[in-house]
């Protein structure tokens, strides 16, 4: 009988030979390690295992972007084998119409008037007769072309009325303030309601001062601010001899010239809704039926514009009026600054300019139907075909005035089918201008098909052609 922690004979194994070294054995090692000690080493060695590992997979991930091997390199397809697309050569455009030309004919002496001042400008054509003496006076209530200019950039009506506004007491003061001291102005009551269309009316029919005002502080948060607003807009528009001093025209600060109102007119007349607002002599408000101030509203054909009266700046007019030319229509602005007379005679001064200024307008072609405007030079080819316009080009104007032609290149990059470009290609764009600015833009196309480049040509000096990277088309 065996007693405890005595083994047994048949189950002891044979004793361990020690190591040349005098250590022992790794087997004998770790029979003597304890169970906890061993538990640490095998999570040491798994440990740093991962540790390894991880290493390693850093240190490829890096190897493989440096070189690359993740993604294609870019091979452009016109040259395969290279990073860099092969260019396409582009042929050049040689003008052959002048740039300047003058209409042919003398124009007529306009019917100006000895007092005062006046100017016509047609729109989108330019100045066509002004007074000898222009110098900056006060406007009066013309002002409020300005001030309706701003009021419908800053809030475009659309097809609509605008906002709704509630009139207050103070707005009812203010009228009868305007009233007391005999200015222009429009009956609003506490509590009743207009919308935007209808301020913009009062403003430039009845020509009502305390409207003006009213959307001076609606638009600017003041008079103030609204007043900066109004000689920023005047700087923009080139009006040179133009500063306003109020929104309704009252203060004999606000003062211009015949020329820069009948141009301020024009431009006025092209903001989307000025018409709409200003083109009936009579305006049915809360408050009753207003009628306007202008004479000339409504005769021969005059859809505007403003009128204006103060002591220092006696009568004040701008009319405009849309005129059939041989097809065309164009939109006539006269203006009349300090006439000593009556609201009557400055319409006919007006209307009388009007008439006179229509006689003088003509449309006339400056380029025929299938005209050349250009010539195709392309340094790889005898081709030289031309640049045609489609249709004629015409401009209406009056004799004497200049007009500049300018041929623009838009030369596809793209080479079209066959290798080239084909007949009827745009090549580029003819740009007709008067004083007032581009008139008219028409497309010009190819002749003929012109060949492209052959592969592998180059010009002979960097001069002789135009180049576009392929990358760009």
């Amino acid at each position: 009988m065996q007693s405890e922690g005595v083994s047994s004979p048949s189950m002891t194994s044979p004793p361990e030979a020690p190591s040349p070294d005098g250590i022992a054995s790794p087997a004998k090692r770790r029979r003597h390690l304890s169970p906890a000690k061993a538990r640490r080493r095998r999570l040491y060695w798994r440990r740093r295992l991962t540790v390894l590992l991880g290493i390693a997979v850093v240190l490829s991930g890096i190897g493989w972007l440096v070189s690359g091997s993740g993604s294609p390199k870019p091979v452009a397809s016109s040259d395969p084998g290279t990073s860099r697309p092969r260019p396409v050569q582009l042929p050049s455009l040689v003008p052959l119409v002048r740039e300047l030309t003058r209409l042919p004919g003398t124009l007529s002496p306009l019917p100006i008037p000895s007092t005062g001042q006046s100017a016509v400008f047609v729109q989108g054509v330019g100045l066509l007769g002004a007074s000898a003496d222009e110098r900056s006076v006060p406007m009066a209530s013309v002002t409020k072309v300005m001030t309706a200019v701003i009021v419908l950039r800053d809030h475009p009506l659309g097809l609509g009325p605008g906002p709704s506004f509630k009139m207050t007491a103070a707005d009812h003061a203010a009228w009868i303030r305007d009233v007391e001291n005999g200015d222009s102005s429009l009956e609003v009551v506490a509590g009743e309601r207009l919308n935007e269309r209808q301020l913009l009316e009062a403003l430039m029919i009845p020509s009502a001062c305390n409207i003006a005002d009213y959307l001076a502080r609606w638009d600017a948060g003041s008079i103030h601010a609204f007043v900066r607003k109004m000689n920023a807009m005047a700087a923009a528009l080139g009006l040179r001899h133009t500063h306003y001093a109020d929104a309704g025209g009252l203060s004999p600060d606000s003062r211009s010239t015949a020329v820069d109102q009948a141009s301020l007119g024009a431009y006025a007349m092209s903001v989307p809704g000025m018409i709409s607002v200003e083109d009936h002599p009579t305006m049915r408000f809360p408050t009753g039926l207003v009628g306007g101030y202008n004479p000339a509203l409504g005769q021969d054909g005059v859809i505007g514009l403003k009128s204006g009266f103060t002591d220092a700046a006696q009568i004040c007019l701008v009319t405009a009026a849309f005129r059939r030319v041989r097809g065309y229509r164009a939109l006539v602005v006269s203006s009349t600054l300090g006439q000593p007379s009556s609201l009557e005679e400055a319409a006919e001064i007006d209307l009388e300019l009007l008439g006179a200024a229509t006689s003088e307008l003509q449309a006339r072609p400056v380029l025929g139907a299938h005209e050349p405007v250009a010539t195709v030079v392309a340094g790889w080819t005898h081709e030289r075909p031309s640049v045609v316009v489609p249709v004629p080009v015409t401009v209406v104007g009056w004799a004497g005035l200049l007009v500049k032609t300018v041929v623009k290149a838009s030369i596809p990059v793209k080479p079209g089918a066959g290798r080239g470009w084909k007949s009827g290609t745009t090549m580029a764009s003819v740009e007709v201008s008067t004083p007032a600015g581009v008139q008219s833009v028409t497309l010009a196309k190819l002749s003929r098909f012109l060949p492209s480049a052959p592969p592998g040509w180059s010009p002979p000096s960097a001069s002789s052609s135009t180049v576009a990277s392929a990358s760009g088309s």
